[in-house]
Order: C-alpha cells, then structure tokens, then sequence
C-alpha cells in the first residue's frame, strides 16, 4: 500500500478599513457652519435659482434660519426652504427664490443656534449682467460641497504551507 502526501496551501488576507474625519475634534457641540459659495450672481426674472446652501453641525437640538437683511424668510410663494439632514449628521438648509426680483438683492445670512451658541454666515446675491451669447450654461463642481473624509485600507497576507 503506497501513501502520498498532497500539499495543502491556504491563503489568508486580512484587510482593515479606517475612515478619518479631517477635523480638530470628533465631537462639535457648538455650531459650525459652512456656505458653498459667499457670493453669487443671478439675472432679474430667474427661476428656480438656489439662492444659499447652508451645512450646519452641532449639538441638538439645532435651530437653522434664513434672513435676507436681518428679517426672517419663512416659506412662502417667493421663497422655498429645503432641509436635509444627512448619516454625518450635518443638517442641510437650502434656500431657493421662485424668480428673481430687483428687490432680492442683497444680504442673505444663515444662522445656525443651539444650547452651545449661535453661527451666522452669509451670502451676497448680486446683479448679473446679461451677455449676448449663446453659450450652454454648464454644472459647476465648485458649487457641490464634498465631506472631508480620508480612508484608508490596510491588507496582509498570510501564506501557509502544509
């Protein structure tokens, strides 16, 4: 009776995923605002146009308004409030103007509140000229806002031979 011995080879990988939030600190208890753009451009007679896109973090409960010249902009035929709240807990208010108006000029302001303190920022909306041309309006990158968020992923390998 003859044996043979078959060899046996496995192979393990082993990979970790990492995810850093590029940040001073983990935890915002105050709020912290940011604005894609300060300062934007629009023509009278506009629609539809996203006049601020406001990303607040913070401690709950978080009170977030739109102000045009220090009064309140509540929802109505001339402006919509738009509110997301995404899984990196950041809330997400977008202020859009139905058509543009030579009274909607001017100084737009975001304030974000809690139990921690207030955060205003703001967004100046300014006259656009009109030009006579006939170019396509394209998407602009810089008006998307992305997370800061750098991963990482570490593998090893693990061979053994029987």
């Amino acid at each position: 009776m003859t044996s043979h011995f078959i060899g046996i080879i496995i192979h393990l990988y082993i990979c970790l995923l990492e995810a850093v939030c590029n940040s001073d600190s983990d935890t915002v208890l105050g709020p912290d605002i940011n604005i894609a753009r300060e300062s934007v451009q629009v023509q009278i007679g506009r629609k539809k146009f996203l006049i601020g896109e406001c990303h607040v973090q913070g401690a709950a409960p978080l009170n977030i308004t739109w102000m045009k010249s220090g009064k309140l902009i509540i929802e109505n035929e001339k402006f919509t409030l738009v509110k997301i709240v995404t899984e990196q807990n950041t809330n997400t208010r977008q202020l859009w103007i139905r058509e543009m108006a030579l009274e909607d000029y001017g100084q737009y302001t975001c304030s974000a509140t809690n139990l921690y303190g207030t955060k205003k920022k703001n967004v100046f909306v300014k006259r656009a000229v009109v030009r006579e041309t006939r170019q396509e309006s394209q998407s602009n990158c810089a008006d998307k806002n992305y997370f800061n968020i750098t991963v990482f992923l570490t593998c090893f390998a693990v061979i053994v031979h029987f």
